[in-house]
């Protein structure tokens, strides 16, 4: 699951105001950062957000 699975986690917390997410040291493939993204477009409170993705390898297949 992954980022997908934490993407779709976030996708049920609609009042969440601030958010840290550091994700450093970890591989996020193509399908994990779209359902990351999504869950977080879900997140309609959303006002301060960090997101440490330092030194990440983002795996894109196709592209």
């Amino acid at each position: 699951m992954g980022a997908s699975g934490l993407g779709s986690g976030l996708a049920n917390c609609i009042n969440l105001s601030n958010l840290r997410l550091n994700l450093y040291g970890n591989q996020i493939g193509a399908m994990g950062a779209s359902g990351l993204g999504s869950g977080l477009a879900n997140c309609i409170n959303l006002s301060n957000l960090r997101l440490n993705l330092q030194q990440k390898q983002f795996i894109c297949f196709g592209l």
